[in-house]
């Protein structure tokens, strides 16, 4: 089950990627909802999958030596899921904005899409087959 999830968290991460670019290019309702509603789906994947995980599990366990290491497990349990938490509010704030007709939404869109870039595991494979 673990690696189905994980397969699917990271093909939902094209999508939400691609639907913030979209966003992004065309601040409206539409785009928007998209983008915020995929990114939601992808944050309770990622909530899902923190409680699967063994290394997100492992890391917890010694929360303390994890946090003043440097690696991949402090990315996980730190960076990896706060971004992405952050970027989940600026799209909504976005998606709210855009349904106002206000041009505020492209700027938290692009600021949640910049979030996005910073918080995913670049490091890991792109596509899991």
């Amino acid at each position: 089950m673990y690696e189905a999830l994980l397969f699917l968290h990271n093909l939902v991460r094209w999508l939400v990627l691609l639907f913030g670019a979209w966003a992004l290019l065309q601040p409206g309702p539409r785009p928007g909802a998209f983008f915020a509603h995929t990114l939601t789906l992808q944050v309770v994947l990622g909530v899902v999958l923190a409680f699967l995980s063994p290394l997100f599990q492992g890391a917890l366990a010694s929360l303390q030596e994890t946090m003043a290491t440097p690696g991949e497990a402090r990315y996980f349990v730190a960076e990896h899921w706060v971004g992405g938490l952050l970027a989940l509010g600026l799209a909504h704030g976005g998606l709210s904005q855009a349904r106002k007709g206000r041009p505020l939404a492209r700027l938290l869109f692009g600021l949640a899409l910049l979030l996005l870039f910073l918080s995913i595991p670049w490091f890991r494979p792109l596509f899991r087959l």
